[in-house]
C-alpha cells in the first residue's frame, strides 16, 4: 500500500477523473475524448464502477487505455450492479441522443422515464460469489488483468462479513486487484471504519468545503469526491443572496468569489488541501473544466486560496448550509 500512495501522490494533479456521467446525454466519441482531454491535462488516475454510463463506461474506460494500461490507475466498483436492461437502454440512448441535441426541451422530460447515467439500479448482496464474477467482468469489460483499487460500493457494515474479507484477499493474492476498500457516503464509510478496519485500506467518500470538518482516517487511502455539484449551488445561491458577505470575502482573497469559475476552482481546491495525502476526484463533460481544474492544482498559490476560503466557510457559513456534521471526524478518527 505505501509504494501505491507514493506512485498516486507523485502523479502531477492529486486529482483524479470519474466517469459517472460518461455515456449519458453524451456519445461514445464524445466520452473518449473527455478521457483523453484528462489524460493530456496530466490526470492519472480514473474512477468508475460497472453501474456507470448506462452500463458502459467501463468499457468506454478500458477502450480508451488499453495501449496505456502501464500509465494509469483505476478504480472500480462492486455492490451497485449494472443495469439489467443495459443493451435496451444503450439503443435507446443512441437513438434519443440526437433528438435531445436537436431539441433541447426534450431533455428532461427524457431524464425523468431514463435512469441516470450514474444511477444505482440494484444493490448487490455482497456475497463472495458476486464479488468474484464482478472483479472478472470489470477486469474484462476494463481490458485488463488487473484493478488497482476495488471499492466495496455503497456499503454498510452490516453487509460485511469474514467470507467477503477473505474473498478481497485472496483476490488480491491472484493479483486481480492490488488494493480494496469501501467507497460509501461518509456517514456509512465512517461507520465501517469504526467497526471493522480491516475492510478499510482505501476509504472514497464525498467531501466538500461544506462538509466542515477535514477528512480524518488514520491508516486508511482517502479518496473524496463530490466537491462541487450540489454544494457548488447550494454556496452560489448562499453568497448571491448575501452580497456583504460575498464582498469581504473577495477583499480578504482578492478574488471575485460571486464567479462560477473562480467559486468552483476555490471549492476544488479546498477539498485538495483538506486531503493533501490522498486523492481528489471530480468529473465534467466540458474539457475546458477539465484542463481548468489541472491549472488550479498545479498553482501552489490557488491551493493555499483554497485553506483560506475554507476557513472563511467555516467562519461565516451557517450550520444551515453545512451538509455533514464534524462528528464524523472526530468519531473516525478515535473510533
Amino acid at each position: 500500500m505505501q509504494r501505491f500512495v507514493r506512485d498516486l501522490n507523485t502523479a502531477p494533479t492529486g486529482l483524479g477523473f470519474g466517469s459517472s456521467e460518461l455515456m449519458g446525454g453524451i456519445t461514445r466519441r464524445d466520452s473518449i475524448a473527455l478521457l483523453e482531454t484528462a489524460f493530456g491535462a496530466g490526470i492519472r488516475h480514473f474512477d468508475t464502477a460497472p453501474s456507470y454510463g448506462y452500463g458502459e463506461a467501463e468499457r468506454v474506460l478500458g477502450a480508451t487505455f488499453a495501449s496505456r494500461r502501464d500509465q494509469i490507475t483505476i478504480t472500480t466498483k462492486y455492490g451497485i450492479l449494472p443495469p439489467r436492461n443495459r443493451n435496451f437502454l444503450g439503443i435507446a440512448r443512441r437513438l434519443l441522443l440526437p433528438v435531445v441535441k436537436a431539441v433541447p426541451s426534450l431533455k428532461s422530460r427524457i431524464r425523468s422515464r431514463v435512469p441516470a447515467a450514474g444511477g444505482h439500479p440494484a444493490r448487490a448482496r455482497f456475497t463472495p460469489e458476486e464479488l468474484r464474477a464482478s472483479i472478472d467482468a470489470s477486469r474484462a469489460a476494463l481490458r485488463t488483468d488487473y484493478i488497482d483499487i476495488l471499492l466495496l460500493h455503497e456499503a454498510i457494515p452490516s453487509d460485511l462479513s469474514d467470507e467477503l474479507l477473505a474473498e478481497l484477499e485472496r483476490s488480491v493474492a491472484a493479483g486481480k486487484i492490488r488494493h480494496f476498500g469501501i467507497g460509501s457516503e461518509a456517514p456509512a464509510a465512517a461507520a465501517i471504519y469504526r467497526a471493522d478496519r480491516r475492510f478499510c485500506p482505501v476509504l472514497q467518500f464525498e467531501w466538500s468545503v461544506l462538509s466542515g470538518a477535514r477528512p480524518a482516517f488514520p491508516g486508511s487511502f482517502v479518496i473524496t469526491h463530490r466537491s462541487l455539484s450540489s454544494d457548488f449551488i447550494q454556496l452560489r445561491a448562499w453568497l448571491g443572496a448575501n452580497p456583504a458577505i460575498a464582498r469581504g470575502w473577495a477583499r480578504e482573497l482578492d478574488l471575485d468569489v460571486t464567479s462560477t469559475a473562480v467559486l468552483s476552482g476555490l471549492m476544488l481546491a479546498a477539498a485538495r488541501e483538506a486531503n493533501p495525502d490522498g486523492m481528489t476526484l471530480f468529473s465534467s463533460r466540458r474539457p475546458d473544466n477539465i484542463e481548468a481544474n489541472v491549472r488550479v492544482m498545479r498553482d501552489k498559490a490557488s491551493l493555499q486560496r483554497g485553506a483560506a476560503f475554507a476557513a472563511l466557510v467555516a467562519r461565516d457559513a451557517p450550520a444551515t448550509l453545512m451538509r455533514q456534521s464534524p462528528e464524523v471526524e472526530r468519531k473516525a478518527a478515535t473510533g
